[in-house]
């Protein structure tokens, strides 16, 4: 049934989705209240500088966008491959794109859920030279599952859930090839976390990607997405570490969490403060390490105190 509605809804031209957009961004926000106080303790804790006139303005513009988003999303099931190369605007993808006489350039990208992560999968996998390979979680509803899977394979893209990666890798070692994640997802109680500090809270993140980099000695790129006005976005290759091997993985993931606070800062509405991110209890191990941070910096004087 769901595969069917989102079919409909794609069918839809984009100027009408939108319309319906305003009415679903207010529904969400305001009747259905959908994670309404997750969103604003996210923002809070993120930016606690702001006064509550921008936490509030923040908030609205996110809900906006969030329904933008959904509808755009959906009409990226049929939007043609000139549209889409139009309303997604390469900057500096040149390290990824190769000649006809050229070998497939490889790499791993990693991205956040910021602004429209889910045509950022269809473009990227047709400005790659070398197969595309999008790792994702499926979805709990089978038939929006499927939508998905079929949206976002729609140029030639594989999708491989994190799970079954490793072995996907190994399987095609001897081809060049590019993985896609959207590494932002907070680990299970069970998984193993790099714990840092991210958007002002403590964030446990996946090691997959770094491990990855490390077995394929592929330079890792950071892919930043930037909203120039609804239903345009520019998308920007951002170089990370050309050779993985050459540091820890802890390094690698930490340099990515600082990539990631510089987007949302460029454009905080653009986030998807709904994400219950933050809601895991980090390790006593590193809630002790921040606390002997914090006491250093008052020592120094780093840390002023309230007069």
């Amino acid at each position: 049934m769901t595969y069917w509605l989102y079919r409909a809804i794609a069918a839809l031209p984009l100027a009408f989705s939108y319309r319906l957009a305003g009415l679903l961004a207010w529904l969400t926000q305001y009747v259905i209240r959908y994670r309404v106080d997750t969103v604003d303790r996210n923002l809070r804790a993120a930016f606690p500088e702001q006064t509550d006139a921008w936490h509030s303005e923040t908030r609205k513009r996110f809900y906006k966008q969030f329904a933008e988003v959904a509808v755009e999303s959906l009409y990226g099931w049929r939007m043609p491959k000139s549209e889409l190369e139009k309303r997604m605007k390469l900057i500096g993808w040149e390290p990824l794109m190769a000649s006809s006489d050229e070998e497939p350039k490889p790499g791993i990208l990693l991205s956040i859920h910021h602004g429209n992560w889910e045509w950022l999968v269809q473009r990227s996998s047709l400005a790659a030279s070398a197969p595309f390979d999008g790792v994702y979680k499926p979805l709990h509803d089978k038939g929006a599952d499927r939508f998905a899977l079929e949206s976002r394979g729609r140029w030639g893209g594989t999708l491989v859930t994190m799970k079954a990666m490793g072995r996907h890798v190994l399987r095609n070692r001897r081809t060049p090839r590019v993985l896609a994640l959207l590494a932002d997802q907070a680990p299970g109680k069970n998984e193993t976390a790099h714990w840092t500090t991210f958007m002002n809270q403590p964030a446990g993140f996946f090691l997959g990607p770094a491990t990855l980099a490390n077995i394929t000695h592929y330079p890792v790129y950071f892919v930043r997405v930037h909203r120039v006005e609804r239903g345009f976005y520019e998308i920007e290759l951002l170089e990370m570490c050309k050779e993985p091997q050459s540091i820890s993985q802890e390094a690698l993931i930490e340099r990515y969490v600082e990539l990631a606070e510089e987007t949302i800062r460029l454009q905080p509405e653009s986030y998807l403060w709904s994400n219950r991110r933050w809601k895991r209890t980090p390790p006593k191990e590193f809630l002790a390490d921040q606390a002997t941070l914090t006491e250093s910096a008052a020592a120094s004087g780093d840390i002023q105190s309230n007069p």
